[in-house]
């Protein structure tokens, strides 16, 4: 696989966003959270959840759309970059 993969905490961090953020988005069962590619490597409390990039795309668009939908709201104008 040549496709990036990120940590909770790396992915936290790309996001500006909580772990426990990451941990709710990811849900009980990683096939049905926001990150339905995630996977564990690893067994019990030393299992890492890698997430891979294509997923974390999808969310990032998702909420750039929910934040430009807050701005419009509050009377903001969206510039296109």
């Amino acid at each position: 696989m040549d496709e990036k993969l990120y940590t909770i905490t790396d992915l936290s961090s790309e996001l500006g966003v909580s772990r426990q953020t990451i941990y709710n988005w990811l849900g009980d069962d990683l096939a049905n959270g926001r990150f339905p590619n995630a996977f564990k490597v690893g067994q019990g409390d030393g299992a890492i959840v890698l997430i891979p990039a294509s997923d974390v795309e999808k969310v990032r668009k998702e909420e750039a759309a929910k934040l430009i939908k807050k701005l419009d709201r509050l009377g903001f104008q969206a510039i296109p970059a």
